[in-house]
């Protein structure tokens, strides 16, 4: 038989044309296969999703994550961090980011029993190389070409960021404090002096700094954003707050502007003040002058309220006295140490000392 006769007898044999037809199929779905798990995967809607925000892209972020605020939401609420730099600073920490499908149960507040569901997580570093972990959950909302998967993130709530400084005054409010984020201006306070909020996505990194005149975060305040929690829910990001150096300058200052109320006036009782001085004598007029040197100032801040604990000080008479019996004239220096007690209103912006020696 020549061979063109086999060729011919081979390929009209239908157990030929099957095993093609079954190698095609196979192959087939092994590209099928291959595709769902590398292009049409869980893990490609969250990439494209961390790639949004390292770009700084906040409008694609919020189509891929279908990104909302709850409806109880502060009117004020800062958006510094959902578009342009900030947004891709906030975001640095996820540009070695793992994206990896897990065994997880979907959180039942993102649970929706008509999609296949599954959890993708981001594992990041911190700062401190520790591994962070966010959880998204990623649904299956239909098949393309009767074969690929169609996966897009669940609708998932902006983050709630409560800025919690500590200590901050009674009426700090009145100075509209302003922190930087990124740099960023935002609030510092909310409305009436309650906390301020920022909306963030999930997960980022906040870095504020805040340095008012008399109150400031001394180094930079950081706060990962790792959970990504129900609509409505708060995350609370405190940090401390400080006196600055012109604290010290500004309270002495104060205290002296107070006392030299007290050396203008030129008699030996200085009227409304913590010294004074007292002879049977005759004195010399325009003869008598007070002063004082620095006062030594203790203040602390215990509580909300910074509060003087004590201010003491010295202070000098210099005089001329004519002796009532014989006439003679003779130089008065006298000194006089006191202690004395204020009040102090402090703000982010303003200072005040209360003397409580009148």
């Amino acid at each position: 038989m020549s061979k063109t006769s086999a060729y011919q007898s081979v390929i009209q044999r239908p157990s030929f044309w099957g095993l093609v037809a079954a190698g095609l199929l196979l192959a087939a779905a092994a590209v099928i296969t291959l595709l769902n798990r590398f292009v049409y995967s869980a893990e490609s809607a969250v990439e494209d999703y961390v790639e949004a925000l390292g770009n700084g892209d906040g409008a694609t972020a919020i189509a891929l994550s279908q990104a909302y605020l709850a409806d109880d939401a502060p009117a004020d609420i800062s958006t510094i961090l959902l578009d342009g730099q900030a947004l891709s600073q906030s975001a640095n920490l996820l540009k070695d980011a793992k994206i990896v499908a897990v065994d997880a149960e979907v959180p039942e507040s993102f649970r929706d029993p008509a999609l296949t569901q599954r959890v993708v997580e981001i594992r990041y570093q911190d700062a401190s190389e520790e591994t962070q972990t966010t959880a998204i959950v990623v649904d299956k909302v239909s098949t393309s070409w009767l074969f690929f998967n169609d996966w897009q993130l669940h609708p998932m709530p902006l983050q709630q960021i409560e800025l919690a400084p500590s200590r901050m005054p009674e009426n700090s409010k009145a100075d509209e404090p302003v922190a930087q984020v990124y740099g960023a201006r935002t609030p510092l306070l909310g409305d009436d002096g309650d906390p301020a909020v920022l909306a963030a996505f999930a997960p980022s990194v906040i870095e504020l700094e805040y340095h008012g005149t008399y109150l400031e975060a001394a180094e930079p305040e950081t706060f990962i954003v790792s959970d990504v929690l129900a609509a409505g829910a708060t995350m609370e990001f405190g940090f401390d707050v400080e006196l600055t150096s012109a604290v010290d300058e500004a309270i002495h200052e104060e205290v002296q502007q107070q006392l030299q109320r007290c050396t203008n006036q030129t008699v030996l009782m200085p009227a409304g003040c913590p010294f004074g001085y007292e002879t049977a004598n005759r004195v010399v007029p325009d003869s008598v002058s007070w002063s004082i040197g620095s006062p030594e100032i203790d203040y602390s801040w215990n509580d909300s309220e910074p509060e003087i604990d004590r201010i003491m000080a010295t202070a000098e008479l210099s005089a001329q006295e004519i002796d009532i019996g014989s006439g003679e004239r003779s130089a008065t220096d006298y000194e006089e140490a006191f202690e004395l007690s204020a009040d102090l209103e402090l703000t982010p912006e303003n200072l005040t000392v209360r003397p409580d020696w009148d």
